[in-house]
């Protein structure tokens, strides 16, 4: 697989987002983004304790074959090292990563972090679905992510995705797809063909409209 990343702070003062790529022995690829979220002290602490986590975790074991219970597993590892990280602060992050191995992707997220998969013909063939939930009393809020003291709320949503030649996908946090709207991101995630022009394009649109940090990894199978 080819793949490219970029991780910009935008108009914020500090970059909170976070991003790894793990190769574990020209096998199994493991990507991933996390987002601090804004509003809570440390966030650029928080997402980077949790991305890497997850990649000492897959680095650790890379010799067990990705599974539900291995991101799970890593979850709460991720929990716990977040909470130990925190000191007297509160502080939270998203998640989205895929683990690619052979055909196989295991995709998982907590938030609103995101993860489009689509195929060479532009077909949506994945999307995660974001973790909000609305109340009457209050603003919208996300229900899953990673933050102190709150194991319960440290449950990915998995999903396994059988992946073929040429399928694309983007790993993002929310800076990057609030500033680009849906048609024109998966427009140019299929019809750019070269990735790194695929980066550039985004770049320069968030550069012009992002209000919030944005990170991307854009994959293609070949």
């Amino acid at each position: 697989m080819r793949y490219v990343k970029f991780s910009e702070k935008g108009p914020r003062m500090k970059n909170e987002d976070s991003l790894n790529i793990v190769e574990i022995a020209d096998k199994r690829t493991l990507f991933v983004v996390c987002d601090g979220m804004g509003g809570h002290s440390c966030g650029e602490v928080a997402s980077k304790t949790v991305c890497d986590t997850f990649s000492a975790y897959w680095q650790e074991h890379h010799d067990i074959v990705d599974s539900e219970q291995k991101i799970e597993d890593a979850a709460k590892v991720a929990s716990r090292a977040i909470d130990e990280a925190s000191g007297y602060y509160h502080m939270g992050t998203t998640l989205v990563m895929a683990s690619v191995e052979g055909w196989t992707a295991h995709i998982a997220h907590a938030g609103d972090s995101r993860c489009y998969i689509i195929d060479a013909n532009g077909n949506v063939k994945y999307r995660t679905i974001d973790h909000i939930e609305s109340s009457t009393i209050s603003l919208p809020y996300i229900s899953r992510s990673f933050y102190t003291r709150r194991p319960e709320d440290a449950v990915p949503e998995i999903k396994i995705v059988v992946l073929q030649p040429l399928d694309r996908l983007l790993l993002c946090t929310d800076g990057l797809y609030r500033a680009i709207d849906d048609n024109t991101l998966l427009h140019i995630l299929q019809c750019t063909k070269d990735l790194q022009l695929v980066a550039e394009k985004y770049r320069a649109i968030c550069a012009e409209k992002a209000g919030d940090n944005y990170t991307a990894i854009i994959v293609e199978i070949e």
